[in-house]
């Protein structure tokens, strides 16, 4: 954590259950312990928060009972428990800004932002992100209050926001677009050579694309980057980051994940590194002829119509 802000990687994003169920803001009590230790950094970093889920289904059901609940009670609650881990009122980390993982249908978009402008105003947190939403809710979402981020899926595998509008709208809009799993949830950095190596409980082993019928073909992909990464004299992951900062260097915020601060270091050099508008046509064309097997996530995820919401 102290290599990442070291490194110049100061966007933090943590969640409300990211968590296991038994204690879904082990986290945020890591972040808190890190400023705790390292009070100077509290200042460098700019924290994001996902929460807006039913936690006692998430406690009861584990990962089949994650889903969201945009009420008033709910979010409030959300937001005490985020604090509260976090210390926010105990001189810890603020929540600089707040976003709720997926969009609850049981509500109007003006209905779930009047009550995030409500909590907000509160001083529960300082800024309205939007987490896997489509277009129009960016649009309408817009129209009612600032919004500071979108966060969506967007990587070499996964490009949906440039054909669904979101990755338009935001442009338009001027409003930075958070990418997570922009290394496809770590199978593009080159680090995997089998499902084996992903341990029991790993939610990837759920994922059509980490599935036994379609692994095999995604690793071949995976491997196809790598071998253009080594000619480009980068690694796999710095390609993946490199080419999705490309796609607008002014909005486009990369956010990887790791364990290790080799790979901290290596991804942070990402900044750096510049793709030519030969190499991006030549990357797509490689991905476009190799294509991805599976969708995004799962059939049960997808038929919930929770993503891009």
């Amino acid at each position: 954590m102290k290599t990442a802000v070291d490194s110049g990687c100061c966007f933090w994003d943590g969640g409300a259950f990211y968590g296991p169920p038994s204690d879904p803001t082990a986290n945020l009590t890591l972040i808190r312990r890190f400023f705790q230790r390292f009070p100077g950094y509290k200042s460098k970093v700019f924290l994001c928060v996902k929460g807006g889920s039913n936690m006692a289904r998430y406690q009861e059901e584990g990962y089949r009972g994650l889903g969201p609940d945009m009420s008033e009670n709910n979010l409030r609650n959300d937001l005490a428990a985020i604090r509260q881990a976090l210390g926010s009122d105990q001189d810890g980390h603020e929540v600089d800004m707040y976003a709720v993982a997926r969009v609850d249908h049981k509500y109007t978009i003006k209905e779930w932002m009047s009550t995030l402008v409500k909590l907000q105003k509160e001083g529960l947190f300082t800024h309205i992100c939007l987490s896997e939403v489509s277009s129009e809710t960016v649009r309408v979402a817009a129209g009612i209050a600032p919004i500071a981020a979108v966060e969506v899926e967007y990587s070499l595998w996964e490009t949906s926001v440039e054909s669904n509008g979101v990755l338009a709208a935001c442009q338009e809009l001027r409003i930075p677009l958070i990418a997570y799993s922009p290394i496809g949830k770590g199978i593009l950095g080159g680090r995997l050579s089998s499902r084996e190596q992903l341990v029991a409980g790993d939610n990837r082993l759920f994922h059509e694309r980490y599935s036994e019928e379609n692994f095999a073909a995604n690793l071949e992909l995976a491997r196809s980057l790598a071998a253009k990464a080594e000619q480009m004299k980068c690694t796999p992951a710095q390609l993946c980051l490199a080419w999705v900062l490309r796609q607008d260097p002014q909005l486009v915020i990369a956010l990887p994940g790791t364990t290790k601060v080799d790979n901290i270091k290596q991804n942070a050099s990402a900044m750096s590194f510049e793709l030519s508008d030969q190499e991006d046509r030549d990357i797509r064309s490689l991905v476009s002829r190799m294509g991805v097997s599976g969708g995004r996530y799962n059939s049960a995820i997808r038929d919930r119509g929770i993503l891009w919401g």
